[in-house]
């Protein structure tokens, strides 16, 4: 994931932001250390922008019961340098703001949760891993939004064209030919 974002793509990592699993104790599970000295060891990314978060953001399950185990995120400010300047992106990371965004998961896979809620560790362990290609379209063509790319700008248009109203100039219409 990092190799092909910098090195191969050259984003930033001054703009990126490494979360990690920082443990449960419900399930007895410790701070993922081993992501972050591999953070540390193997990127370029400042170490003050590797940062812990607990079971609802750094720990995939894909339900109640089944394979599942923490995981590390890759997120990316896409703000201007001026807003960036005013406000420390690591305070906006998991908190919904719509241009610190989470653009890459590495999920690593090494536990079954059990119908009784216990862990049970798996015999093959695996990383699972995704990178939003709307996302990445944003961050390489540098837009405020996924709606901006030349993945959705000739839909929306045409959308426009369809409902006679230009896309861009209203919020509300907006948000109704970004359903459509």
């Amino acid at each position: 994931a990092w190799e092909l974002l910098v090195d191969v793509w050259g984003l930033d990592p001054n703009r990126m932001y490494a979360t990690v699993f920082g443990g449960d104790s419900n399930d007895g599970l410790p701070v993922d250390t081993e992501a972050i000295e591999l953070w540390k060891s193997e990127t370029s990314i400042p170490h003050s922008q590797i940062l812990e978060y607990g079971k609802a953001d750094n720990f995939w399950e894909m339900g109640d019961t089944g394979p599942c185990g923490p995981c590390s995120e890759i997120h990316y400010d896409l703000r201007s340098d001026e807003e960036r300047a005013a406000q420390n992106g690591k305070e906006l990371v998991n908190q919904d703001h719509p241009q610190v965004i989470e653009i890459w998961n590495l999920v690593f896979i090494q536990f079954n949760r059990m119908p009784d809620g216990s862990l049970a560790s798996l015999p093959a362990k695996h990383v699972d891993t995704g990178m939003g290609f709307e996302r990445i379209c944003a961050v390489m063509q540098q837009k405020k939004s996924n709606y901006d790319t030349d993945v959705f700008a000739s839909l929306l248009k045409h959308i426009a064209d369809l409902a006679g109203t230009p896309y861009g100039k209203n919020e509300e219409k907006d948000i109704a030919m970004r359903v459509i």
